[in-house]
Formats: C-alpha cells, structure tokens, sequence
C-alpha cells in the first residue's frame, strides 16, 4: 500500500515538475542584409553557471565569416570578424560579469539576466563587395577559463600588451589570430561549439 501511495505521489509531482532545458543553438539574422548572430539558452541546462558560480569564468569566441556562392568548383571565402565575450561570477558582489571586445561592461544579478544579454542578436558589420550570391557562416566556440586566462584576457580588453601573446608568458596555448588573441584551451573542462549558416543575400555591382 506504502509503496503504492509513492509511486502515485512521484507521478502527480512529474506534472509539476519544469521541462526539460533547451538545447543552445546559434543563428545567423540577415535584417537588410546584414548579419546579426544570436546564440539561444546557452545557459539554460546550468552546466555553465554552475562552473561560473565554482570561479570558472566563460568564454565566447565568435567567427563569422561571408562566402561567394559559385556555380563551379568551391565557393569562395570573401572576408570575416571575430570577436568575443567572456562571462564571470563575481562572488563578492553576488552577480555575473559580461565583458565584451569592444571594450564594454555589464553585471547582472541572476543567471537568468546574464542568459537573456547573451541572447541579445549582435550586429556584425560585414557586407559583400561585389555582385552575386553571398552568405555567411558562424562558429562559437564556447569555453571556460582559469583565474590567469582570465586576468589575460580583461588586461587585452583593456587594450594592455599580452604576455603570452608577446612570448614571455607561459599561457600554453595561446595564440595570435590576427587582432583577436585566443586565451584558452582548459583540458578536461566542458567545451561547446556552434554553427550556423545564413540564407543567401545579394551582393551588389
């Protein structure tokens, strides 16, 4: 009887209980033709805020590049951007940190207010030369970081000489990519990579 009233008991809390988290996607927007990149309940599961809230920040890394459509052969890579975004539980002031390339600062009191900024499409200023047909492709890669990466990365925000990407330091794996210095690769801990690919747009003459 006991055992018959549990099993009822645990099938009139599944009704109640939330549903099963979204699973993070990236999209590519073409308002006007032009791109704007947007990636959907990155922290939904809360995998990634629980390594936040344990002094793991998060790191984005965007790259977004525009191709030419041909008839034959390969289609052809025209240009690209890269930028990224790196999120952090600051547990003196009990909220989230979002910093971004472009040198810009945020908090957010909740999980919940940091997951809706990321959410937030960002505009990419990449417009096709020339005329045909174009569209672009996007790859997140999405990762954590310790304290030094960390330190590394807000010293490059800030426009300060890197270390690591100067030689001197011993980051492991950084790497010069262009403008854009790439700060981690953290083994054993979780990584995430997103793509998307745009519908077609028309270049002009």
């Amino acid at each position: 009887m006991r055992r018959g009233l549990a099993v009822l008991a645990l099938l009139l809390s599944g009704a109640a209980l939330p549903a099963a988290a979204q699973d993070p996607s990236l999209s590519i927007i073409l308002q006007n033709g032009i791109p704007r990149v947007q990636v959907v309940a990155l922290l939904a599961n809360g995998k990634f805020v629980g390594l936040m809230r344990s002094g793991f920040p998060l790191r984005l890394h965007f790259r977004l590049e525009l191709w030419r459509t041909r008839a034959t052969w390969f289609d052809q890579y025209a240009s690209e951007a890269a930028w990224d975004v790196v999120a952090h539980y600051d547990p003196l002031a009990d909220d989230f940190v979002l910093l971004r390339s472009n040198g810009t600062t945020a908090r957010y009191a909740t999980a919940q207010a940091l997951g809706r900024a990321l959410e937030i499409p960002y505009k990419i200023t990449l417009a096709p030369k020339g005329a045909g047909r174009f569209y672009y492709l996007c790859r997140l890669e999405v990762s954590t970081l310790n304290d030094t990466d960390l330190q590394e990365l807000e010293r490059w925000l800030k426009g300060e000489v890197s270390p690591a990407v100067s030689g001197r330091g011993d980051l492991g794996d950084a790497l010069v990519r262009g403008a854009q210095r790439v700060l981690v690769r953290i083994a054993g801990l979780p990584r995430l990579t997103l793509e998307a690919r745009s519908e077609s747009v028309r270049g002009g003459s």
